[in-house]
């Protein structure tokens, strides 16, 4: 899916974005579990609404394991992979207190060895944007499931109205912070580490759905999000809500 080089820069890349998260090892480190009271106002709650309880479920980028600590209860058994492994670690301590939560530092070609797959569920915001084969990406979440896994993709949507005015604008969609006025740079270009904070590419609904069908999973929900006009996000998703919420259920061989 990827050769060795490019891997290796990305992680020395994600590294330095999160330098900071490094702590001493007898300092603690608490996470604060997502919680949901009510519709989904963002990405972690999405996948906290969406993701269906019960046996082995595998979040890839589990970031610092906030996701990850609100969803244990329901599972037998969760897996959280980070690319960096400065994060992992530190997300791994955070979530010794969870007995049946572990933590990998592996790139998403090599879970099928090591994560011990199949599992029940398997959920990913903000991580399809950073992968550069997203075809290959998803085939290798196919052979990560098993017939009736779901899985819960969610990543920004560039088909959003305030994104296609930026458009229109001559702007570009940066996606990673879109209220930013600098086009995907920090406010100095120079203290840039990733153009977009590393987004790859660009998605809208029914991609993301030809993806799941590539790996083999059939979509099913779509899901708008957003702190206000609830009913609106979800009446015309596509153009109204900011982010992408697709969840399915893998049905077979994935295609290729």
């Amino acid at each position: 899916m990827s050769n060795k080089p490019v891997s290796d820069k990305l992680v020395q890349k994600y590294d330095q974005l999160y330098k900071n998260e490094h702590v001493a090892a007898d300092e603690q480190i608490t996470v604060q579990p997502v919680t949901l009271n009510g519709w989904p106002a963002d990405r972690k709650q999405a996948l906290l609404h969406l993701a269906r309880p019960g046996g082995r479920l595998l979040e890839i980028g589990c970031g610092q394991g906030d996701v990850l600590a609100a969803l244990a209860p329901h599972y037998d058994e969760v897996v959280g992979t980070e690319l960096s492994a400065v994060r992992a670690a530190r997300t791994q301590r955070a979530l010794a207190h969870l007995p049946n939560c572990r933590v990998l530092s592996e790139p998403l070609e090599s879970l099928l060895e090591t994560a011990v797959p199949p599992f029940d569920c398997i959920v990913w915001a903000d991580v399809i944007e950073h992968v550069v084969d997203v075809i290959e990406a998803m085939r290798i979440l196919g052979r990560l499931a098993k017939p009736g896994t779901q899985l819960v993709t969610v990543t920004p949507n560039v088909g959003f109205l305030p994104q296609r005015l930026n458009i229109l604008r001559g702007r570009a969609p940066n996606t990673a912070i879109p209220w930013l006025p600098n086009e995907g740079f920090a406010l100095n270009p120079l203290e840039t580490p990733m153009l977009d904070a590393g987004h790859v590419h660009y998605f809208t609904f029914r991609q993301v759905e030809i993806l799941y069908e590539i790996g083999g999973f059939k979509p099913e929900q779509r899901l708008g999000v957003g702190r206000n006009f609830i009913w609106l996000r979800n009446w015309w998703p596509t153009l109204l809500s900011g982010l992408i919420c697709v969840s399915g259920t893998f049905r077979g061989t994935p295609a290729g």
